[in-house]
């Protein structure tokens, strides 16, 4: 068997092809990402005479086009971890990285680890939509908290203290009492400077008008603290533009938070391994959709430390003569997002405190021990990503059960 390594960049790749003994019978070349040069690409590797095994770097999005095409072509693609790559052969004094020695280098660890290979498989349709929401959802939703919190700050300015009279859940429309009522009274005299009277009754135009439920008392305290208030901007057209401008992108922001988390529970519900997911401790829609979501399909992990390593939560061991490790750090060489859902997920437990609750159980035992607060969440976190797994799999193996038994019925 021959080995392509390709070195994959944005817009085009090296590609190199070695053989037994090392020996590269195809000098790197260079292919762009365009339909022709792939599909020429694929002409050459079925050409060579022996079947071929592609590798490349998980990195990134932009070796997908290139796994993709090759494993429709019927080429056999395997996509390696980076830290794999990164050390592989380094048994030199010389320091060189270029692309095309990447080509090879990745060519050769393919050849050296051939048996160790876990061959591409393209996902599901559903799985890799999901994934794609999962990541937009977690980059509007950072965008959403930074544009609030540059609200908040501005209305310190304008009506200091409003925001403790309305709470910070939005609405499944994108709709939020504060946001709506500061589009309507976006300055503190806007409320100051009418009557008690005239402006409960503004307020419960406002209520109506939104759908939201009027309540007098709150009414009148937000006319008292108004009067009460300093501001130190002024009411005007400036301040009104500015004012107004943060609290519509805010508004937007927050309409396509909803919308994202709509889809992304959406296509979740239509995965096998949904209930079960959704049936963990801690765990609602959200949350359900994004583990499924950056986990993907739980069973192209070999065992539940596969999937420990692939969040980056398993501790990293460094011993050397007299010198043992008790407590290392974590690796963090895995997937970024799925650490910070897990730790949301596991958060809940420390919270709420459920005694019959497996992972709170060992965290409980871990923080009894006096350890640090990091560390017996993060070994939380490691127990939850391990019965995750297990549960998981259970659920398949009992659905492929099920089909055996109704196809031998």
């Amino acid at each position: 068997m021959l080995f392509a390594g390709i070195d994959v960049s944005k817009g085009k790749s090296k590609v190199a092809v070695v053989g037994e003994g090392k020996k590269v019978l195809q000098k790197p070349f260079d292919v762009a990402h365009t339909k022709t040069e792939l599909l020429n690409l694929v002409s050459l590797l079925k050409s060579l005479g022996e079947e071929v095994h592609a590798v490349m770097e998980h990195t990134g999005i932009y070796y997908k086009v290139v796994a993709e095409t090759l494993h429709t072509a019927g080429i056999r693609v395997s996509a390696v971890n980076p830290v794999l790559i990164n050390q592989f052969g380094n048994n030199t004094l010389r320091k060189v990285k270029t692309d095309k020695k990447d080509a090879v280098k990745i060519a050769r660890y393919a050849l050296e680890n051939r048996d160790e290979l876990r061959e591409y498989t393209s996902d599901d349709t559903v799985r890799d939509a999901l994934k794609s929401f999962v990541k937009q959802f977690n980059f509007e939703s950072k965008t959403l908290s930074a544009h609030k919190n540059n609200l908040k700050a501005l209305l310190e300015r304008v009506f200091p203290g409003i925001d403790d009279f309305f709470g910070s859940v939005a609405k499944p429309n994108g709709h939020q009492k504060l946001i709506d009522f500061v589009i309507s009274f976006w300055h503190n005299d806007c409320v100051a400077a009418l009557s008690e009277s005239k402006f409960i009754e503004k307020y419960r135009a406002f209520c109506k008008k939104n759908r939201y439920i009027f309540k007098e008392q709150t009414a009148k305290l937000i006319h008292a603290k108004s009067r009460d208030n300093l501001t130190t901007l002024p009411k005007n057209d400036t301040t009104k533009l500015l004012v107004l401008g943060a609290a519509g992108r805010v508004l937007h922001l927050s309409k396509e938070v909803e919308l994202l988390r709509a889809e992304m529970t959406k296509l979740a519900k239509q995965l096998p391994e949904y209930e079960t997911v959704l049936a963990l401790y801690g765990v609602g829609d959200t949350l359900a959709a994004q583990l499924i979501g950056e986990i993907g399909d739980v069973r192209r992990f070999e065992s539940k430390r596969s999937l420990v390593a692939f969040a980056g939560v398993d501790p990293d061991k460094n011993d050397s003569g007299k010198k043992v490790s008790i407590s290392g750090s974590v690796s963090r060489r895995g997937d970024a997002l799925l650490r910070k859902v897990v730790y949301l997920a596991v958060e809940s437990y420390l919270l709420n405190s459920p005694a019959d609750e497996t992972v709170y159980q060992f965290l409980d035992k871990k923080r009894s021990e006096g350890k640090h607060f990091y560390v017996y969440m993060t070994a939380a976190c490691n127990k939850f990503l391990r019965v995750y797994y297990a549960r998981v799999m259970e659920c398949f193996n009992t659905a492929e059960q099920q089909h055996l038994d109704d196809q031998t019925a």
